[in-house]
């Protein structure tokens, strides 16, 4: 069918084709693809509208030429895919390289989490509920299960499938409790989200409302050190994570990781969430493609 049966705009055309020049300066004169592997990118997630910012391709064929790979995989737990070492060992050899993103991120559970969080940052988060005493947080190891329920310990046995981990008071007044929503590129951090919630949502996704802040407005110098260990140690090399900020010791706890994440907030306003994409589109580029 031709241009001129569909009827478009000849504005639109010209903007299609000036964004088109613009992007080909902006990816060094050349298309750029980056392979997923082994899924493809849901639409909602900001990586997916990183590449559409950008003008990168997406492929999920690991014989296709690319730029870049990630594993990519929508799951709590990702097995060792023999695909990525038999039949492309390739991908194996580039992955020592770093340019395999999150090809080790393999177990983003609450209890490994939670494992990784206590070993770098030197205080518990993680409780034996059969000897801790008083109230912890019980929460499914499956990843976006948006569930938990305060339990009182100790208990009798610790249940299958649930991590079980410190109480983070994370009161701000007012019956309201603040959560910190911290994306991670290679370590760095471009901007972070405060969000609020109130306490009856303890456990649900339920905000009242979000801001953007730059990171050392929220966290100190020392423990931005310490999200970036945790990240490496954790071998999230792109994500997000959410921290919260015990109100009765003042310290900072990391109680959700996730290697494919979705947004950015959809509590934000349209015109923000297109902005927030384009600051984070070039710091992907810079942090893991070069340029």
């Amino acid at each position: 069918m031709s241009l001129f049966r569909t009827r478009v705009p000849l504005k639109a055309l010209i903007g299609y084709r000036s964004r088109f020049i613009l992007l080909w300066i902006r990816n060094g004169f050349r298309a750029r693809t980056i392979l997923f592997y082994p899924e493809y990118p849901h639409k909602k997630t900001v990586l997916f509208k990183i590449c559409r910012e950008r003008g990168f391709h997406i492929t999920t064929d690991p014989d296709h030429s690319f730029d870049l790979a990630i594993a990519w995989e929508n799951t709590t737990w990702r097995e060792e895919n023999t695909t990525w070492r038999d039949e492309h060992p390739l991908l194996t050899d580039i992955g020592k390289d770093g340019k395999v993103l999150n090809l080790h991120c393999r177990d983003i559970s609450k209890s490994y989490m939670g494992e990784v969080f206590d070993r770098v940052f030197g205080y518990p988060l993680s409780v034996d509920p059969t000897t801790f005493q008083g109230e912890c947080a019980k929460k499914n190891d499956r990843n976006a299960s948006k569930s938990g329920e305060i339990v009182l310990c100790p208990i009798g046995e610790r249940e299958e499938g649930f991590a079980y981990h410190r109480l983070v008071r994370s009161d701000c007044g007012d019956g309201l409790l603040e959560e910190v929503r911290v994306p991670v590129f290679d370590g760095g951090i471009p901007m972070v989200f405060v969000k609020h919630k109130s306490s009856e949502y303890r456990f649900q996704t339920s905000w009242l409302d979000v801001t953007e802040k730059a990171a050392d407005e929220v966290f100190s110098d020392e423990e931005i050190g310490k999200i970036g260990e945790f990240c490496r140690e954790f071998a999230l090399d792109y994500g997000e994570i959410d921290v919260l900020r015990d109100a009765d010791d003042g310290r900072i706890y990391i109680v959700d990781a996730n290697n494919t994440p979705w947004g950015p907030p959809r509590d934000l306003h349209d015109r923000h969430r297109r902005d927030i994409v384009r600051r984070q589109s070039d710091l992907f580029t810079r942090s893991f493609m070069g340029t």
